[in-house]
């Protein structure tokens, strides 16, 4: 191996630790529902899975890295090394039957890379978002005694994942493999109330932090059935058991005054430091997947996935969340891989769509998200890298009952890199 590649081999690891700092500060989501449960729950962000409607457990290829499954890591060629790393944004709508608004945000998407450790095993790392919370609601109410009470709630914070997965190849066409994520950060929900009319009503505030750190398995099959003229079907499953991550909980209770200037005056304060330790249970998923292919030239896959989310507790108390299911499907062709004098040939176009029974269950009603999504693969001229470019518009929630209806564009821009690092030089 080079001497360069054996540093760039050694830093990327170190790199990717530097940056969770940053992905764990960005904004990322403007969403109310994002208040419940663990927030709003990131999917396959990969320029590539998010294009094909966010499947992921029957896909595998030796240029992309598909945490979805980790199985899909046996793919790899022996002789490769691969990088991944894409940045996503989002403008959504929010609107009740009254009023609504619009709202945008950028940030890094992912950061992984994947190469072989032998000819039957394969690994991959990389930090992805897990879950997110970001919202700002505002209610009023009128009292009798006080008039108008104004209350706010405001959310910040999520989740994020680093990931260390192995696959291993059990023979030419069976794959398994698991991934050890670390799922840590924080989250902040805030509840300020103010009494807008009353002179004798004092004004407070109640802070809620809950900070995460644990280590969560997720599982992974793949077989391959091959048939004639390069084409195969591709049969995937995945599962996570039902994981206790270990949790700390404070919380900051405050009266205040506000001068004629807009400044607080805190009166009386609470402080509960790290009064909570306990665990927030994440209940088990399992999923399954097919995908017909043909080398280079197209792909069908679908997905279905299901969450047993009646299950989910935080620190002994339960959430009045309901049980989720996905399915999903996507598609990619490719005109002519190997026409060098046509670029628009060896473009690959991706299409995909998604339903999602959503563990959001408000006002007697269980919220759905669906989506459809677009997608490129742009090789860049005289090298393995492609650029990646997706696009998906989607919505979920429904202004019946009161509550919001969301509709969203996203966009990811990603890079995937293939290498061939392991090469033995021969000298004559």
């Amino acid at each position: 191996m080079p001497e360069l590649s054996i540093k760039k081999y050694l830093l990327l690891p170190l790199f990717i630790l530097c940056l969770y700092s940053e992905l764990n500060a960005q904004i990322r989501i403007a969403s109310p529902y994002s208040r419940y449960g663990l927030g709003d729950l990131s999917g396959n962000n990969n320029a590539w899975n998010f294009s094909l409607g966010q499947t992921g457990i029957a896909l595998r290829s030796p240029s992309h890295i598909n945490y979805t499954n980790p199985a899909s890591y046996g793919a790899f060629d022996s002789l490769s090394f691969v990088f991944e790393g894409g940045f996503s944004a989002e403008s959504v709508r929010l609107t009740s039957r009254f009023q609504s608004t619009s709202r945008s945000y950028a940030s890094l998407g992912y950061l992984s890379f994947g190469f072989p450790i032998t000819k039957w095993w394969k690994t991959a790392l990389g930090l992805v978002p897990f879950s997110d919370v970001g919202y700002n609601v505002l209610s009023t109410e009128e009292s009798p005694s006080a008039g108008t009470i104004l209350t706010l709630y405001s959310g910040s914070g999520g989740i994020n994942r680093f990931f260390w997965g192995n696959a291993f190849n059990i023979t030419k066409d069976l794959s398994v493999g698991v991934n050890v994520s670390y799922l840590f950060g924080n989250a902040t929900r805030e509840s300020v109330v103010v009494f807008f009319d009353s002179l004798h009503s004092m004004d407070y505030k109640i802070d809620n932090y809950v900070t995460t750190g644990d280590f969560y398995f997720n599982f992974g099959a793949q077989y391959r059935i091959r048939l004639k003229s390069d084409k195969s079907i591709i049969l995937g499953a995945v599962f996570a058991p039902n994981t206790n991550l270990t949790a700390h909980a404070s919380a900051l209770a405050q009266t205040y005054l506000i001068s004629n200037t807009g400044v607080e005056y805190p009166k009386d304060t609470i402080a509960v430091v790290n009064a909570y330790k306990g665990s927030i249970l994440l209940p088990w998923t399992a999923g399954g997947g097919i995908t017909f292919q043909k080398t280079d030239k197209f792909l069908i896959t679908v997905d279905y996935r299901y969450q047993n989310w009646k299950s989910y507790q935080a620190f002994g108390s339960s959430d009045s969340l309901a049980n989720s299911y996905q399915f999903s499907v996507g598609g990619e062709i490719i005109p002519n891989a190997d026409n060098y004098g046509n670029y628009l040939a060896r473009v690959r176009y991706r299409l995909g769509f998604f339903f999602d029974r959503t563990y959001l269950q408000l006002r007697g009603r269980q919220l759905n998200e669906y989506g459809i999504s677009l997608g490129f693969g742009l090789p860049l001229r005289g090298m393995k890298t492609m650029m990646n470019i997706g696009g998906q518009f989607g919505a979920r929630g429904t202004v019946q009952g009161d509550l919001i209806r969301e509709t969203y564009f996203k966009f990811v821009l990603g890079f995937s890199i293939y290498e061939h690092w392991f090469h033995k030089r021969k000298y004559y």
